[in-house]
């Protein structure tokens, strides 16, 4: 059975519908919508129509009938009433022995009918048909006989042609309205659709993501929020290609002076360097550069990699013992950097997520911090609501106005605050925050210039994230 079927659809359906799909895929969306419902409207007032007409008529045929009798029998007991047509029933007046005393027949009526005295009885002549009712005179005057009341049929089908002429340009009448209503209205709520259609068109000629959907009715529905999500989308979109603007100026900035070193000192050696320890001077002022380039280039690398990673894999990590080994490395630092270093790491901490990626998070907030301390540096990690991990430092701070920038890629705060020794290259923070949102966790920072600064971020305490193996670190 099967395979006849798709012998069938193969064979049969598929040629001539794949012919129709084609054009249908080509018609504006606004003439499929208009002419679905319209077909759809159309249909349904044609069935609406036929149940009425049908309805009507047998309504209308039994109302006839009685009236018929009712007329009938009337003229019968009260023959002072008589009217040879009333209401379109012809009455006539006969005899005994079926002899027209009275009235006129329809046209076409058959003569010689024989008299219906038990109900009423169809008739038929030369396709016109007739319904005829006979009741006897009771009251004598000056004859005795009968009267018979007849009705065309014609009468019936004429009231059924008006009505259903009527309904036909009223249903007309009705679906011509509603499809020019309705088509406005699509134009209208599709109008957006086509703006988002043009203003695509005119981003990708331009290259302009500035541009927006102007005037966008608050009305709510879906097309409202295909507007607004578009234009929050061109905004996303506009922020991230600023950024890597701003990436792609920094970079190359950060990368002129070492470059423009190296070929200086090559340069210069290989021109004028006429001993050992010129030349060694200038291959150690090479390698200097060199190695920043390097140390750049391979942080950059890190980052890129977060930056595809929607997930990582993420087991128990001994946050405390992790801690701790930072504090060890870091207080034998301070000593050399003659800071003061306190610490106050709760014990036994644990956390779902990535060791390596949280060590090295919390060991560019602490590097953050002994490049810019003055005296004293304090790291926390600490047990509540969430695990709360922190490091506050007396050093010069940061502007309110650089705050929300200084977890950008290669941002940093005013160049003539930060010491030649202690100038980095503006990727650490932004390492941490990617480490911090790949475990759910959020940032803190707070800063009083010359006072104190604090860097931290929460991890909730316990993730249980679904992995997946090929975003793993």
């Amino acid at each position: 059975m099967r395979s006849i079927v798709n012998r069938m659809y193969h064979g049969v359906i598929q040629p001539i519908w794949h012919p129709i799909e084609a054009v249908l895929l080509r018609v504006p969306l606004v003439y499929k919508i208009t002419s679905w419902y319209s077909i759809f409207l159309l249909l349904m007032i044609g069935l609406l129509a036929t149940f009425v007409m049908q309805f009507t008529h047998i309504w209308d045929q039994n109302e006839m009938r009685t009236d018929l009798q009712e007329k009938v029998i009337e003229a019968a007991n009260h023959p002072r009433k008589y009217k040879p047509f009333d209401e379109g029933i012809f009455l006539l007046v006969y005899s005994h022995d079926g002899i027209i005393l009275r009235g006129n027949p329809p046209d076409r009526f058959p003569k010689n009918t024989p008299p219906s005295f038990d109900g009423i009885t169809e008739v038929n002549q030369d396709a016109h048909s007739f319904l005829y009712y006979d009741a006897p005179i009771h009251h004598q005057i000056g004859v005795q006989g009968y009267i018979r009341g007849v009705v065309p049929m014609s009468f019936l089908d004429r009231k059924s042609n008006n009505m259903f002429l009527a309904l036909l340009l009223g249903g007309i009448l009705f679906v011509t309205v509603a499809t020019i209503g309705g088509y406005w209205i699509i134009q209208r709520g599709l109008k957006p659709v086509r703006t988002v259609t043009s203003l695509a068109e005119q981003i990708s000629l331009k290259r302009d993501l500035s541009e927006r959907i102007e005037n966008i009715p608050q009305s709510g529905d879906t097309m409202y929020q295909l507007a607004s999500t578009f234009n929050h989308m061109l905004s996303s979109l506009e922020e991230a290609s600023n950024r890597e603007k701003r990436f792609n100026s920094d970079i190359s900035h950060e990368l002129r002076t070492p470059i423009a070193v190296i070929q200086a000192e090559s340069d210069y050696a290989r021109q004028y360097v006429s001993s050992l320890e010129e030349a060694k001077e200038s291959f150690q002022n090479i390698f200097v550069q060199s190695k920043g380039m390097a140390d750049m280039v391979s942080q950059l690398l890190e980052i890129a990699r977060l930056d595809s990673l929607t997930n990582i894999d993420k087991v128990p990590v001994p946050l405390s013992e992790v801690a701790q080994q930072l504090v060890h490395t870091y207080t034998l630092l301070s000593k050399e950097k003659g800071l003061t270093f306190t610490s106050h790491i709760d014990e036994a901490i644990v956390v779902h997520g990535n060791q390596i990626l949280l060590q090295q998070a919390m060991a560019n907030l602490l590097d953050n911090a002994f490049k810019f301390a003055h005296h004293t540096i304090h790291f926390e990690v600490s047990l509540g609501d969430t695990i709360h991990i922190f490091v506050q430092d007396d050093g010069i701070g940061i502007p309110p106005e650089s705050i929300p920038m200084i977890w950008d890629r290669l941002y940093q705060v005013d160049p003539s605050r930060t010491s030649k020794e202690n100038k980095g290259l503006g990727l650490g923070l932004f390492f941490v925050q990617n480490v911090v949102q790949l475990h759910e966790g959020t940032l803190e920072v707070e800063s009083a210039p010359d006072v104190r600064t604090v860097f931290g971020f929460h991890l909730p305490i316990q993730s249980e994230t679904d992995t997946d193996p090929e975003t793993k670190v």
